[in-house]
């Protein structure tokens, strides 16, 4: 069964990607500790543990595992590790900012992620990763990832430190 031309498969993946990134995007602007980031937080997990275990049984690109799979494998780990600091957070020390270093950086690999399918799938993009012979999806991901190293260092105090007083 296909849907818009893609494989029900893809595109239930692809679906699932794009709710993650709003849901993450509404989580990252919104305030923490809120019933509204508890709900969308749960979305977010829902829809990554497809995307993660969905991305590592597409072979398309090579026929085997390959560092895409790996990726998917740590951000797989990342949000569940995200998650087990929260139900266990009486248990472990330092829960609060463990929880905000691994949903963050699962947020930032999806972006990433995106980024890579976005060269593959626009045409135009398409047509500039191969002038740049495949470095513009690396370029775009070590963008996203340093950028995003400065946001989360740099808002880490101001999004954890009223939670702490909670």
């Amino acid at each position: 069964m296909t849907i818009g031309g893609y494989p029900a498969f893809g595109a239930a993946h692809a679906a699932a990607g794009v709710l993650a990134l709003a849901a993450g995007l509404v989580i990252f602007l919104g305030r923490k500790g809120t019933a509204r980031h508890v709900r969308l937080g749960w979305v977010y997990v829902g829809c990554m543990a497809w995307v993660d275990a969905s991305a590592l049984s597409i072979r398309r690109l090579t026929g085997r595992f390959n560092l895409f799979h790996a990726l998917a494998v740590v951000s797989l780990v990342m949000v569940v590790g995200g998650v087990a600091q929260v139900v266990w957070r009486r248990r472990i020390r330092r829960w609060l900012w463990r929880h905000y270093q691994y949903m963050s950086w699962s947020y930032v690999g999806l972006l990433a992620a995106t980024a890579n399918e976005l060269c593959v799938r626009v045409p135009a993009l398409k047509a500039m990763t191969l002038r740049s012979r495949g470095w513009l999806p690396v370029a775009a991901s070590a963008v996203i990832v340093a950028a995003s190293a400065l946001v989360i260092v740099s808002n880490q105090r101001r999004v954890l430190l009223p939670l702490d007083d909670a």
